[in-house]
């Protein structure tokens, strides 16, 4: 399963040499911000908008790689990418194999520049890598974290440190900013377990394309059904299909929901599985975000897509 990054090595050699393009040595660890400006790569959009928080005030520059709508799992850096990573002062990404194909650049091309937002994550909280039923010893964890508001909140304070440590001459702001947006992602996650008590604990049933929401599962005891794994780099296979249908029937689940980032048909695929059964399961009018964020307000932040998802999940299974 992790092999398969090592392919894309040659093609980030290659846009390096193309575009003329290498690391920096100037702009490496603790080297301060180029011309005044803190110039910045984030590898998704919940990573950029953490940035964008803590960076309120100062002259910072974000740059996102993988923009809404577009799946981290399977994105693969373009020219104009490789340059901004050459160029940036840091570039922050998720980490767990989320970003895989981006995996040689971050560890090799560009690793002095580099930082995960995974290593902060608390180590009790981790949920292991599975696919089909069995966990891989040598496998990642599942790289979905920010999906655990209270874990979340610890890489955040994290980042926030990361960035006064690289550009300490507005280090006190970044904190202070870091601090802020952390008491945020609590209220909202104190808000959504206040929401939920709404859901009878039976109707906590999660059913989405590809195995996203583990880490919300498990904070706001939900339970996860998906047709696709983890990395969502599969295509559903007629066996798994049934087997989510015939649970979805035989549980009474009244709603199932399409991603953001995923192909539509998968659900409605599944969909129809559960009607030739005779249980006319409904799909959510709403899309769940979850591999990014939306491309409007209020989906296009961390929070606001957060608590999209909040409304959508307490909206679609108190339904009678």
């Amino acid at each position: 399963m992790l092999s398969s990054s090592n392919r894309y090595l040659p093609l980030i050699v290659l846009l390096l040499a193309l575009t003329g393009c290498e690391s920096d040595p100037d702009s490496s660890g603790s080297g301060g911000a180029s011309n005044g400006v803190f110039d910045v790569v984030a590898t998704t959009g919940h990573i950029a908008d953490a940035v964008r928080n803590i960076a309120e005030g100062t002259s910072t520059k974000v740059t996102l790689l993988c923009g809404p709508g577009v799946d981290p799992h399977s994105y693969a850096p373009t020219a104009a990418d490789v340059r901004s990573m050459a160029s940036a002062d840091a570039i922050f990404y998720n980490g767990f194999h989320l970003e895989a194909r981006l995996h040689n650049a971050l560890h090799h091309q560009f690793e002095d520049k580099a930082w995960a937002m995974a290593d902060s994550f608390p180590t009790a909280a981790r949920l292991d890598w599975v696919e089909d039923g069995e966990v891989d010893p040598d496998a990642p964890f599942d790289p979905h974290i920010w999906n655990h508001l209270p874990g979340w909140q610890t890489c955040v304070i994290a980042l926030a440190e990361e960035m006064a440590r690289r550009d300490p001459a507005n280090g006190d702001q970044y904190r202070a900013n870091g601090e802020k947006y952390a008491e945020q992602i609590g209220l909202a996650h104190d808000s959504a377990k206040a929401k939920f008590m709404d859901i009878p604990k039976e109707r906590r049933v999660l059913v989405s394309a590809h195995d996203a929401f583990n880490y919300f599962a498990k904070v706001y005891e939900f339970e996860t059904v998906a047709v696709l794994g983890i990395g969502n780099d599969a295509e559903a296979d007629v066996k798994t299909m049934q087997t989510v249908a015939t649970t979805i029937c035989d549980r009474k689940v009244p709603v199932i929901f399409i991603e953001n980032i995923t192909n539509p048909k998968v659900t409605q695929a599944l969909q129809e599985a559960c009607q030739a059964r005779e249980w006319n399961v409904k799909i959510a009018e709403q899309p769940l975000y979850s591999d990014d964020l939306g491309s409007e307000p209020p989906a296009n932040t961390y929070l606001g897509a957060f608590e999209s998802n909040v409304d959508l999940l307490t909206e679609s299974l108190t339904k009678k």
